[in-house]
């Protein structure tokens, strides 16, 4: 009678035994493997990428340089504090620049918001024609970020202009508490 029990009883173990190694130590090394070999893909697609960076920029600090300076340019072109004074400076700076004669300059008052705050600057200056396109030019083309707000122009002595133009500079408010 044992011999007859022996059989069955031995397939019937060996084949519990072979579903648990399969759920227990083939299915979840299998899953390993395979994400593995997923990572493993994805990893030489990043490298291949890289590669290709490389081969286009020569070496990445030159990159990384330029993204640099771009990035302080774009932090400089809305400053942290108005800084009034500069922009006044770059306003004779123009002036001379494009022979453009000012004759005042008045800073009005600052406009905040949540996070931008702005100024209103009153010129009044004697220019002809280009010269005039060229200072306005100049500021509008500069280090900031400025505005032209408003113009009124009359016709001076000669070919002179005599003009008054309002520009708005901003600035974000990190500087300020």
């Amino acid at each position: 009678m044992r011999e007859r029990f022996f059989l069955p009883i031995t397939i019937i173990l060996c084949a519990i035994l072979f579903v648990g190694w399969q759920q227990f130590i083939y299915e979840p090394a299998r899953r390993e493997i395979l994400s593995m070999e997923l990572e493993t893909r994805r990893l030489r697609e990043l490298e291949r990428e890289i590669s290709a960076l490389k081969a286009r920029h020569g070496d990445l600090s030159s990159l990384v340089a330029a993204k640099e300076l771009e990035l302080d340019a774009a932090q400089n072109f809305l400053p942290p504090i108005l800084q009034q004074d500069k922009f006044i400076d770059e306003l004779y700076r123009a002036a001379d620049l494009h022979r453009a004669r000012l004759i005042s300059v008045q800073t009005g008052e600052i406009i905040s918001s949540k996070e931008i705050s702005a100024q209103i600057i009153n010129i009044k200056l004697e220019a002809d024609y280009i010269s005039l396109l060229s200072f306005i030019r100049e500021i509008l083309d500069g280090e900031r970020l400025a505005t032209l707000e408003k113009i009124s122009l009359e016709k001076s002595e000669g070919k002179f202009l005599s003009c008054e133009l309002n520009f708005k500079i901003f600035a974000t408010k990190k500087g300020e508490s």
